[in-house]
Parts: C-alpha cells; structure tokens; sequence
C-alpha cells in the first residue's frame, strides 16, 4: 500500500507538497481504515478536488513520471520527452526536482526517491528499508547515492565499482539494479511496475482501446476476461448492476484476429441482438475499460491512480466504484484508489472520511497547492467538523480550489 508520496517543484507545484494515506485520529467511517505492515493505519482511498488547470492531474501525473523513470531511466531510448520531469513553470531552472515515496510490499516498509537537476541528471537517490528489529520506526540505507558516491548495505551485495561505471548521470541506480534480480530491490521495482496510472480525460486512449477490442491481435485483456467463464460471469454481473444496457458480452473470431461485441435484448422478444463494440456509448466503453483496471487491483491488491475518474460517468457509478474500494468484501487485498475529480455529489460525509478528501488550488502567481480537508482551517481558524455539507461548502468556495470566475461584462471591449 501507498503510505505517502511527496514531490517539489514540478509543474505548476513549486512547494513540497506530500499525498498523505496514513489515517488521521478521526473517529468517522473506520471501517474505511486498515492496518497494514508494522500496525500502519492506511486509507484506501484519496479523492483530489480542484478546479480546471489547479494541478489536480499534476499530481497523478508526478508520480506517472517518477514511476516512468524509475522503470526506464536505463534504456534512455524509451525515456521520451513526454516522461522528462517538468520544473515549475516560472522556476529558476537549476532548482531541482523531487519523487518520494513510502509504501509497504511483501510486509515490509520502503521509502525510496531521487532528485533530478538540468539535463535530468540524478543529484541524489536513496532506498531505505525500515528496520522490523526496532520499536521505534528506523530505516536501514539500502543505498544512498550523491553525485559521485554510493554507500549503504548494497554494497554488500555488489561490486560498487563496476556498478558505477554501468550508471550514466540521468540513469537512476534502482532502474540499473532491477536487472540483477536481487530481491529486495525486485520488490521495490515490481512495485512501481504494478502501480497503474490511467489517463481517463484523453480521449486518444479510449481510440486505442477500441482500436484493440475489434482487433484480437492487439490482446486486449477484457478479450481474456470474456474468455474465461468465471471472470465472464463476474463481468456481466458488474454491468447489469450499473445498468448500462448490454445482456452479454462475447468474443467473436474475425479475418483479423477476435473482437469484444456485445448483446443487447430485444424487450418485445427477448432476442439477444449483436452489435459492435465500437456501437456502444462513449461512458460503457469507458466502464469496461475502467472495470478491467479496477478488477486488475482489486483481485491482487495494490494502488492505482485514475486522472478524471469522473469523464463521462454518472455520479452514482463514481460513488459505486468508492464503495467497491471501501468494502471488505469485494477488497479483501485493500487496494486503494487514488483519483482526480470535479464531481461533487460523491464529495460527502457518508461516502468519505475527511483525511481521504484532498484539494488542489492555484495562487494568482500560478503556484498550485494540495492540502486534505481534515488539515484544513477555516477564515475563523476552525478546522471542518464531520458534520459539515463537504459538497456544498466547496462549492460556495468555502475550501477555496474553486474557479475564479469573473462577469462576462468585463470581457466586452
């Protein structure tokens, strides 16, 4: 699970800012909470608020660019502009930028991160294990790289000097060490590569999810899940539940490979009528993409990120999807959901404690900030009670992270 990620100075977030998934001492929803490894009490969920272009998907995207480097900063042929760490936009461009993150895999704790200066070259990185031998929490180095050293119990494992000469300056030693298959730095590898980000406000992913549903070739897991019975049956239970329409879903052998089709009923004759997946709407093609994620982590456990959770969805399958993650039932492996929005019906005090609230604001200077509403204080200096109207206090500005809007007239020469 994802205890915290923390990062500075990248886009429109010049401060440090740190998402923060250990529990607070609030009393509401403590089902909501769970124990993870060295008694950690963690959320499950993190929903981010804000307005448009206030860093909401700056977040989510900072941990995809840390999760991109640390999986592909060694083969700097994948390591594409798209994936270089932006700075603050009106930041002095030598100040670096920084990835942090704490989490816990296979029962132990790790937290690991870098710092990245012009050029994307690597000024520090460090791994840190925390030591299961001590009361108190204490983090053993599993190395502590600077500029022109390495040191910590690594080394024991490995020939520092040959390991060095491998590393180039924007090439993270983590990255370089996943291929030595030595297990503690496998576990903190794997971890991020099973960390899923998804983008659902670009409309080009939903183009290409289509593009390999209709064409076989392409492997598209949702053809692997209609293919086996039980996961088939799990799926179609899912989509009568949300009420989207369709009876069935098949699989379907075409000149070019298979292609997803589905299964509507006839209400006169109870025929079932196939039609291409391409036929459906927008918001069912977007759930059977996002269900083929969310049941990815909700089977194995882990954390995924969703930017935009609420692009062409209903409020009420947004609050279903929080449910899913909330109940222990249907999330034995206490996956969490970390994602971005500005649907507001979900924003309430029976759907999510307070320390799972999050906002994003940006200054009159374009500095964004993220803060939790459990932190949050009041113009009187009062924090928020559990029993305040979270949606409709946001949305009469009472949190701030709202659009600045201004009268028409002011824009009419």
């Amino acid at each position: 699970m994802l205890h915290q990620f923390t990062f500075k100075n990248f886009k429109s977030f010049k401060d440090e800012m740190t998402l923060d998934l250990l529990a607070t001492s609030i009393k509401e929803h403590p089902e909501d909470v769970v124990t993870d490894s060295f008694n950690e009490k963690v959320l499950k969920v993190a929903a981010i608020y804000g307005a448009n272009a206030s860093g909401k998907s700056n977040v989510i995207d900072a941990f995809n660019i840390m999760k991109h480097l640390v999986l592909y900063s060694f083969q700097n042929e994948l390591s594409s502009n798209r994936f270089q760490p932006e700075p603050f936009w009106f930041e002095d461009k030598a100040i670096p930028t920084e990835f942090s993150v704490i989490f816990s895999a296979k029962q132990d704790i790790f937290q690991y991160g870098f710092s990245i200066g012009q050029e994307g070259m690597i000024l520090e990185e460090y791994l840190y294990q925390r030591d299961s031998s001590r009361v108190m929490e204490h983090y053993l180095t599993i190395f502590d790289r600077t500029k022109n050293s390495l040191e910590g119990t690594i080394l024991d494992e490995i020939d520092v000097k040959n390991l060095l000469s491998l590393v180039e300056s924007n090439t993270l030693i983590l990255s370089v060490l996943s291929k030595l298959k030595l297990p503690t730095i496998q576990t903190v590898f794997e971890w991020f590569k099973n960390t899923p980000v998804v983008d659902y406000g670009n409309p080009n992913r939903e183009f290409t999810e289509i593009r390999r549903m209709k064409n076989g070739r392409w492997n598209h897991p949702l053809i692997k899940l209609i293919e086996n019975p039980k996961e088939k049956k799990q799926l179609e239970n899912f989509i009568r539940a949300i009420d989207i329409g369709i009876a069935e879903l098949g699989v379907i052998e075409e000149s070019d490979g298979k292609s997803v089709v589905a299964y509507h009923q006839n209400p006169f004759t109870k025929e079932l009528l196939q039609t291409p997946i391409e036929s459906e709407s927008s918001g069912t093609i977007k759930m059977l993409m996002l269900y083929v994620n969310i049941k990815q982590v909700l089977d194995n456990g882990g954390t995924i990120f969703i930017d935009e959770l609420d692009a062409k969805l209903h409020p009420l399958l947004i609050r279903y999807i929080i449910i899913m993650f909330h109940d222990q039932r249907i999330n034995p492996n206490h996956a969490q959901l970390i994602f971005s929005t500005q649907e507001v019906f979900t924003l309430d005090k029976d759907n999510l404690r307070r320390d799972e609230i999050w906002f994003t604001d940006k200054s009159e200077q374009g500095v964004s900030e993220l803060y939790s509403l459990v932190s949050y204080v009041d113009e009187k200096d009062k924090k928020i009670r559990n029993d305040a109207s979270y949606g409709k206090d946001y949305i009469l500005g009472r949190y701030r992270s709202i659009p600045s809007l201004k009268r028409m007239e002011e824009f009419n020469g």
